[in-house]
């Protein structure tokens, strides 16, 4: 991996200044090396609000092999429509408005990303996202919107950095 070039950087953003921090560096790295760059935010399945009924339906099985929103529509009619209802979600309306926000910001200091807005587990989607848009690094905070510390880095981070396809910065 080290002295390959890279070609595609992976940005997770969830609004905290650490985010705004990897964004930053994503800029100067891609002003270096010419890299294509995706913000992605993740929004957390697990803090939308389901009906009683989704969650009778939410089996572990299904849970294992849900990853993102593509993922549920492969899976389920159900959770398609779900879905569609989950997008007024204000969960899911500060999560497109924190990719806006992030977008500007790098727009702004010189990065022409693409976004992306995904629901799932925040690191599984994180991954999977980095493996779908074939990426050769990742740039990621150190800690989230939630500031909670695990040793020297938040919980996402750790598991991004673990079982990452690709190389990993942190951004402190």
């Amino acid at each position: 991996m080290d002295g390959e070039p890279i070609n595609k950087i992976l940005v997770p953003v969830d609004g905290s200044e650490m985010s705004q921090k990897a964004v930053e560096y994503t800029s100067w790295v891609a002003s270096k090396t010419g890299a294509k760059v995706v913000l992605l935010h993740v929004v957390d399945a697990d803090k939308l609000k389901l009906t009683y009924e989704a969650m009778d339906r939410f089996t572990p099985e299904w849970e294992d092999k849900i990853k993102g929103t593509d993922d549920v529509k492969r899976y389920s009619p159900f959770f398609e429509e779900q879905l569609k209802c989950m997008l007024d979600d204000p969960i899911c309306r500060r999560g497109n408005n924190i990719l806006k926000e992030m977008n500007k910001f790098a727009e702004k200091i010189g990065i022409k990303p693409k976004t992306i807005l995904k629901l799932g587990r925040v690191a599984d989607t994180i991954l999977q996202v980095a493996e779908d848009e074939k990426c050769d690094h990742i740039i990621i905070g150190t800690t989230g919107l939630t500031g909670i510390k695990s040793l020297l880095m938040g919980h996402v981070t750790s598991e991004v950095v673990k079982y990452a396809p690709c190389r990993v910065t942190v951004v402190r």
